[in-house]
């Protein structure tokens, strides 16, 4: 791709992630209006409980620093903003979920360093590994359904983060940044050997991208199990579950 084809098609990339977020926003409102009335929740906890998530997933975000896994360039860091996310959408649903992710989102955009393309990308990576696996927890709210929701949203994470990868952040670095394709292949391929030659990119996603957000994921996944079986009393108290909030064994 030239330069003008790669800011082009970040141009139209960074209005898509923006329509979705606006989607995201109009579907939020719709649906917490039915779920407020379907469920009988309330809104003053559903409220505070989602700030509080929110504010645990900025500091998570923002605040602590992430950090690199040893085998991938500086731009790929793990953050775990993701934990607070999964709490909130199991104690309250997917609305909950996509309300923290909101907030997150917004409050890190005028801190960009990546013209937005960075924080985007986070939201849709972040909606993809986590509104389905809550999806399929709320449907069939049993053990089993939690690891089969989250390996499903982890490959479909992973597949995303490899796709924008490619397409996006590395154009990105190279065409707006200024770094030269080839400064990010000695960077890349000095860490991994293997990340060289003509399709170095694609061996980038595989061997760096791939690998690291399957760890990340890994990660994030035990956090919530251990938090989330430990929060139960706390869920059954605020009101939000007909059924007992500890998992059933399938």
């Amino acid at each position: 791709m030239t330069p003008e084809e790669v800011k082009a098609f970040m141009g139209w990339f960074k209005w898509l992630l923006f329509a979705l977020m606006i989607v995201a926003v109009i579907l939020l409102v719709f649906f917490s209006i039915r779920n407020f009335k379907k469920k009988n929740i309330n809104p003053v906890k559903f409220i505070s409980v989602t700030g509080i998530f929110a504010a645990i997933s900025v500091l998570l975000y923002i605040v602590i620093p992430d950090f690199g896994l040893g085998f991938t360039p500086p731009w790929l860091k793990v953050h775990l903003d993701e934990i607070p996310m999964f709490l909130a959408g199991y104690m309250y649903g997917p609305l909950s979920a996509i309300m923290v992710n909101l907030i997150k989102t917004f409050i890190k955009l005028p801190m960009t360093t990546t013209a937005a393309v960075g924080e985007l990308g986070d939201f849709v990576f972040s909606l993809i590994f986590v509104i389905p696996a809550i999806i399929l927890y709320e449907r069939r709210r049993k053990l089993s359904s939690v690891f089969i929701g989250v390996s499903i949203s982890t490959v479909a994470h992973i597949i995303f983060a490899m796709i924008f990868n490619v397409y996006a952040l590395v154009p990105f670095y190279s065409n707006v940044m200024g770094y030269p394709l080839a400064a990010l292949e000695a960077m890349c391929s000095k860490i991994v050997p293997a990340v060289s030659g003509e399709n170095w990119v694609w061996m980038y996603a595989l061997i760096m991208v791939g690998p690291m957000n399957l760890i990340k994921d890994a990660i994030v996944f035990v956090v919530v199990l251990l938090l989330y079986k430990r929060l139960h009393i706390l869920i059954n108290r605020i009101g939000q579950r007909s059924e007992g909030a500890s998992y059933q064994q399938s």
